[in-house]
């Protein structure tokens, strides 16, 4: 009994956030001024207890706090989190002392940081991350200072090593800003991304300077970024050094940006981005690339040796001419190039590569176009063109971006329209209904110039050597290569191209500055008192079994599970509830390595819930009181054959606990890990950390409608090497978005997924909503139209015939909701993606058909497109849900294991289902359009002499090759 004293009053202690000094050179050191409320720096040293420490620290840090870290190396094997916390300091004691290792995390991030307003990254280095190396999502008010992300490679040796080899196993970005406001990126560094090294997307009034990026795909880019200036900044040895991208069918898009001072030089380094990832077609040798963004300032840079152009200029139709988003503008216009050094550039362009396959074509045909010689700037030539379309886009209440609407002022990207009338769309206003770009042109039909135009002042330096190709670089190219559409890309090639700057002898204004409002100044006050560890002992002391202890449900993190009073048998959380609790289940769960759950809902004597369904926004679940409780077990049952049990392993149970703060309501999620005492005894603890268990399963499925094929039940067997319990700030990687309520908000109780029989003890078989409004526990349920999603797992379930084409459907998009949407949706944690799998949205390119990907790194499996109806084999979306690799598999949390059984059906979905379904899906046509420069060209659309030069040289891709080959001959 005197190890259960001193382990409870531990975790009494975590749960009130105070924390003692541990001695032996390692711990973590809690201090405060006065030794008592106000800032805390938990300071970290290496040792045995770090990992349990440094989680402890970013799941208890309030605003204002720092977490510091010690010189040395920490071993990480999960990543860490902040997410919803105002004001918090990460502090090491430098780039090259403090260093955290993730190497063998099970997650994709290194550090992931969402809603962190004020947050401060310094003097540290994140290294060998499965994913993105840092990453910081809808939040303002950033700094990173002094911090590296890198990739050491396969024999350990970091980029500073002769010999250091890059791969596309390298996670994606380095440092990642993204959906970000007010940032500052100053003396950072980036190694070895196979994307981007330092990264800023989506953002507005952003400043990165003094960085240092080598060895990455992209050195630095800025995407779909308005108000941004790269200063003062290196890139070298990268594959390309600078990019300034707008890509389509993301939350904003670009403008206003800056890159001033720079030096970019030898970015000489093969690309090695997983093919399908846009960042893939970059050619190596390139110092800088523009694609279809507006009003960039380039000046001032030094661009020399780089192998195949100083600056390239291209539209998004030479990556995707058929590309259905009517939001996105194709063409990079209003650019001004002024007072540049472009020396050495263009004397060993990249070659054609059969790897690569179209992506690395453009190079050859730019020379081609230019005589066999490279140029120091090179414009793809492609200007836009006025069209029918007279509707301007409109906002979410549907007035017109080009009239003012106070409500939706779209500031982040300097008002309605720019000033030269371009309407400054995003996410949330209304899909226009036609590409609108009457904006650009006078009465005449034509372009309106210098705004629109490409500027390239008399004032830049050109200096060619370093080769004999080298010295014939031009300064100039108008290539006119100007799409892969094989129709336009025929005449093009036909055309002459010019190198004549005299057109674009112009100015254009300079750009302002960004407005950063830092440094972010915390308020300590404004995340109430820390708890006074007294009062969580006294209230979690009143936990008795059958009597839901609202005192600690409503106010304190218990150190043990039974101190809340919520089961009937403490011992056993498949037990019945205590008060108003009841068991539920879901139509289509999220699997979590094939574990049993056993869910409990707790609502509070004398409240109810509120019904609410996707009219109420496609997240909503049912509107749950304060004090409300959803408990979830897992469990690995062992049964004999005929079903009986043998012996089941309870390994956590999960809470979700809604509570009223001081800013709001807030949802706090705990993981409790269960244990056996000396004398035998179960018992759950808090586990803060949490942790890992090797398991073993072989059951039957509990839901007697799971059959197999020949009408069996179905049966799971396996074991499970780590089976991951989530530390507490994992729960807010799911549970967390900006449409739900703060904290890790439920996903599963939505209306469709517990509209559904159970057993109750008290009435026997009946519907689970029908259920909680005849035990007061739910108001507002409709008699009629109530929304049922399908099972996925059980054919006809979505009232379909079963196995129809129909039927596989209306399963597969039930089992993308739940195990996917809850980030996968506009305002989620993946909407930087671009991909939605929300249940009630049409299914189109959004949805993942034909949809290119954006942000996946290795993920993208080098595939093309997200979802290809007809091919699983070429779906990213399948490529990610088969597989089990930290940085690969999706969801990246939850599971370590491949689902198989739902990697099957969505298989049949994307092979046989989506085919037979072209009322309901949109966009197919774009996967087998022309998809990249001489895509699918054959020889009744090139000429022979020119088709055949391409094959021989081994222009095309092996699968160009065999589509082209498999093709019958042109009629005479």
């Amino acid at each position: 009994m005197k190890a259960y004293r001193v382990s409870k009053a531990l975790a009494l202690l975590l749960a009130a956030g105070v924390l003692a000094a541990c001695g032996g050179g390692s711990g973590v050191d809690v201090t405060a001024p006065g030794g008592g409320g106000g800032p805390k720096t938990f300071r970290i040293c290496p040792g045995a207890n770090a990992r349990e420490e440094i989680l402890t620290a970013f799941f208890d840090a309030r605003e204002g706090d720092t977490i510091e870290f010690c010189a040395g190396t920490f071993e990480m094997t999960t990543g860490l989190i902040i997410n919803g916390k105002r004001g918090i300091t990460v502090r090491g004691a430098g780039m090259n002392e403090t260093i955290l290792n993730f190497k063998n995390s099970d997650s994709a991030e290194g550090i992931n940081a969402v809603h962190a307003d004020g947050l401060v990254l310094e003097g540290f280095t994140v290294e060998d991350t499965p994913g993105n190396g840092i990453r910081v999502f809808r939040s303002e008010y950033i700094t990173l200072r002094d911090v590296r992300a890198r990739w050491r490679d396969g024999e350990g040796r970091d980029e500073t090593d002769e010999g250091y080899e890059v791969s596309p196993e390298n996670g994606a970005y380095g440092l990642y800003p993204v959906e970000t406001r007010h940032v500052l990126m100053e003396n950072c560094e980036a190694h070895g991304a196979s994307d981007a090294g330092i990264y800023v997307g989506q953002s507005s009034d952003v400043l990165v300077r003094n960085c240092y990026a080598t060895y990455n795909v992209a050195g630095f880019e800025f995407e779909n970024t308005f108000r941004a200036v790269f200063e003062d900044n290196v890139a070298t040895k990268n594959t390309g050094g600078f990019l300034v991208f707008d890509l389509p069918d993301l939350r904003q898009y670009g403008a206003k940006n800056i890159v001033r001072r720079n030096k970019s030089y030898d970015n000489n380094t093969d690309n090695f981005a997983p093919v399908g990832n846009i960042v893939g077609l970059v050619p190596r040798g390139t110092g800088m690339l523009v694609l279809a963004t507006d009003q960039l300032e380039i000046h001032d840079n030094e661009i020399y040796d780089n192998d195949t152009t100083g600056i390239a200029i291209v539209n998004f139709g030479l990556a995707s001419p058929s590309y259905p988003d009517l939001r996105y503008d194709f063409f990079p216009e209003g650019l001004y190039i002024h007072d540049n050094v472009f020396r050495n550039n263009g004397g060993n362009p990249q070659e054609p590569n059969a790897e690569r396959g179209e992506a690395s074509l453009l190079p050859l045909l730019l020379r081609i176009k230019n005589l066999g010689r490279s140029a120091h700037i090179v414009w793809d030539g492609a200007e836009d063109e006025p069209n029918d379309c007279t509707s301007v886009p409109k906002d979410a209440d549907g007035v017109p971006l080009t009239e003012p609407n106070p409500n939706h002022p779209h500031e982040e990207q300097g008002g309605r329209t720019d000033e030269r009338g371009r309407p400054n769309v995003t996410r949330e206003d209304q899909d226009p209904e036609c590409k609108w770009n009457a904006w650009k042109f006078d009465d005449d039909g034509a372009l309106k110039k210098p705004e629109n135009w490409i500027c390239i002042a008399e004032n830049n330096s050109f200096v060619s050597g370093g080769s004999l190709l080298g010295a014939l670089t031009t300064p100039f190219l108008r290539a006119n290569v100007t799409s892969s559409d094989p129709a336009t890309l025929i005449v093009d090639l036909l055309r002459p191209a010019s190198t004549d700057l005299a057109p674009h002898r112009c100015t254009l204004p300079t750009h302002p500055e960004p407005v950063l409002h830092l440094p972010y100044e915390p308020d300590p006050d404004s995340a109430g008192a820390r708890p006074d560890p007294a009062a969580v002992a006294a209230a979690c002391a009143k936990g008795r079994a059958g009597t839901v202890n609202m005192d600690a449900v409503l106010h304190y993190n218990c150190p043990r599970l039974a101190d809340y009073g919520l089961f009937t048998d403490p011992a056993d959380p498949r037990s019945g509830p205590s008060g108003q609790g009841m068991p539920f289940e879901l139509n289509s769960a999220l699997f979590s390595d094939y574990a049993k759950k056993y869910r409990f809902l707790f609502i509070p004597e004398g409240q109810q819930a509120v019904y609410r369904d996707h009219h109420d926004g496609v997240t909503a679940t049912l509107d749950f009181p304060v004090g409300t409780v959803i408990a979830k077990t897992f469990s690995f049952p062992v049964q004999d054959q005929a079903g009986a049990p043998i012996r089941e392993d309870v390994v956590e149970t999960r809470l979700l606990i809604k509570r009223q703060t001081e800013d709001g309501v807030n949802w706090v999620g705990l993981p409790y890990i269960w244990k056996t005492a000396d004398d035998g005894s179960r018992y759950a603890e808090l586990a803060v950390a949490g942790g890992n268990k090797a398991v073993e399963y072989d059951y039957v499925d509990a839901d007697t409608e799971v059959r197999n094929a020949d009408g069996s039940r179905v049966r799971y067997r396996g074991r499970v090497a780590n089976y991951g319990i989530p530390a507490a700030l994992n729960c807010l990687t799911c549970h967390a978005d900006e449409t739900r309520e703060a904290g890790a908000a439920p996903i599963g109780p939505k209306p469709r997924f517990l509209n559904r029989t159970n057993v109750f003890a008290d009435v026997g078989e009946m519907n689970q909503l029908d259920y909680m409004k005849r035990k007061g526990l739910l108001v507002g349920l409709p008699d009629t139209g109530i929304e049922r999603a399908a099972k996925w797992n059980v054919p006809g379930s979505s009232g379909a015939l079963p196995d129809s084409p129909a039927d596989v459907h209306a399963r597969v998009r039930a089992y993308l909701e739940v195990n996917c949407a809850h980030c996968h949706h506009p305002a989620g944690g993946g909407s930087n993606s671009g991909l939605f799998l929300d249940a009630y949205r049409r299914v189109d390119q959004r949805y993942g058909i034909c949809k290119k990907p954006v942000a996946a790194g290795r993920g993208s499996g080098g595939l093309q497109y997200d979802i290809v109806p007809g091919d699983a084999a070429a779906s990213i979306l399948y490529f990610r849900l088969a597989s089990d690799r930290p940085g690969v598999r999706m969801p990246p949390l939850a599971r370590s294991v491949v689902h198989g059984e739902a990697a099957n059906l969505i298989a049949r979905w994307i092979d046989e289902a989506l085919p037979e379904l072209s009322d309901e899906i949109d966009n197919e046509e774009v996967c087998s359009g022309s998809g990249g420069l001489l895509d699918g060209l054959s020889k009744s659309q090139v000429p022979a002499a020119l088709h055949d030069l391409f094959g021989a040289a081994g222009l095309l891709s092996p699968d160009q090759r065999r589509v082209v080959e498999s093709r019958p001959a042109p009629a005479d």
